[in-house]
């Protein structure tokens, strides 16, 4: 009868190990299994992992967002000193040679870690192409400088492995009030061409 007990035994041991090897991606991630020498990527869909031998890494598909607030002020090309608030709407790429350049780049590192890097980045382009204009510019073409940060980072996140969505650019601002008196200046001229319209008018 004891051989019963030892058949059950190595049933329960082969039911245990593949309980334990069986491993699936979920449509909004990735898995990374590597080691022996070998390597591969789930997306959507299950494999297998050898236990102890083999290491299983995971990265999410979802989309991510960053917010980017300037930490230093950034000269523009009249050397004028503006900070900059901005969002940016990234995620992992899916295709399979960018996804595997996101598992070595971003390998052991937590959210936060790849939120903090991203900004680096972001805010690198972002001192680039701002200091490339002037602050009208920056101010009447909003979109379209986004627009610039957005076409000249794309390269940079392709080394991570990782798509821009989108990037918005929320809001400008210095300590010197230059963009309010901006402001203030479009006023009073809107303000003058409007009384010489009426002016026209009336006579």
């Amino acid at each position: 009868m004891w051989w019963i007990f030892v058949v059950v035994g190595v049933l329960v041991l082969i039911g245990l190990i593949l309980i334990a090897a069986y491993t699936k991606a979920g449509p909004d991630e990735a898995i990374m299994i590597s080691g022996l020498g070998k390597r591969k990527i789930l997306r959507g869909k299950a494999g297998w992992k050898i236990p102890f031998l083999q290491r299983k890494d995971r990265l999410s598909l979802k989309v991510f967002q960053v917010d980017i607030k300037t930490r230093e002020s950034i000269p523009t090309n009249e050397f004028i000193n503006i900070n900059v608030d901005g969002v940016a709407n990234l995620k992992i790429s899916s295709d399979p040679e960018l996804l595997e350049r996101a598992f070595e780049a971003t390998l052991g590192m937590n959210q936060d870690d790849l939120i903090e890097q991203v900004k680096q980045v972001l805010e690198g382009n972002m001192r680039e192409i701002i200091g490339t204009v002037g602050i009208r510019q920056l101010v009447q073409d909003r979109k379209g400088v986004a627009t610039k940060v957005q076409e000249n980072v794309i390269p940079d996140m392709g080394k991570l492995g990782i798509e821009l969505v989108n990037f918005n650019i929320q809001n400008f601002s210095d300590r010197n009030n230059v963009i309010e008196n901006l402001g203030i200046d479009n006023i009073s001229q809107i303000s003058k061409e409007a009384a010489i319209a009426k002016a026209n008018a009336e006579r």
